[in-house]
C-alpha cells in the first residue's frame, strides 16, 4: 500500500509541475496543449491525489467524484462574490478556482479522468501488494 501512495505522491507532484508549466512556459509546448492540456493534467493530479487517500475505494467511485468535483469548480467559476474573487486573484487560489467558466474545462475533465483512470489500473497491475 505504501509503494502505490509513494507512486501515486510522485504523480501528483509531476502532474502540479506540469500543469502549471503549461501555463508559465506555453512557447515548451503545442498550443494545443497550452490551451487544454493544463485542465485536463489538473483532472489527473487530482484523481492521484485522491488515491494517495483513498487506494481502497472502487476506482469508478473515486473517478466519479474527482470529476465532479472538478465540474463543481467550474459551475463554481460562475459565482463572483467580492470575497472569492479576492481568492482568485492570488496565485494560489487562481490556480485552485480558477478564473472563467468554460465548457471545454468540463470536457478537459473528463478525458484528464479518463486518462488518470487508465494510469491507476496499469499501476495497480503492476504494483500488487499484500
Amino acid at each position: 500500500m505504501l509503494t502505490r501512495r509513494l507512486i501515486y505522491a510522485v504523480l501528483f507532484i509531476f502532474c502540479t509541475w506540469l500543469a502549471i508549466t503549461t501555463r508559465t512556459h506555453a512557447s515548451w509546448f503545442h498550443p494545443l496543449v497550452v490551451k487544454y492540456g493544463g485542465d485536463i493534467i489538473w483532472a489527473g493530479m487530482f484523481l492521484f491525489f485522491l488515491r494517495i487517500f483513498f487506494t481502497s475505494m472502487k476506482l469508478w467511485k473515486l473517478a466519479l467524484i474527482c470529476f465532479g468535483l472538478g465540474v463543481l469548480d467550474e459551475l463554481l467559476q460562475l459565482y463572483h462574490a467580492p470575497w472569492i474573487e479576492a481568492i482568485r486573484h492570488t496565485r494560489l487560489g487562481g490556480l485552485m478556482l480558477g478564473f472563467g467558466f468554460l465548457w471545454s474545462d468540463i470536457v478537459c475533465y473528463a478525458v484528464g479522468t479518463l486518462i488518470a483512470s487508465g494510469l491507476v489500473v496499469m499501476i495497480e497491475r503492476v504494483v500488487r501488494e499484500k
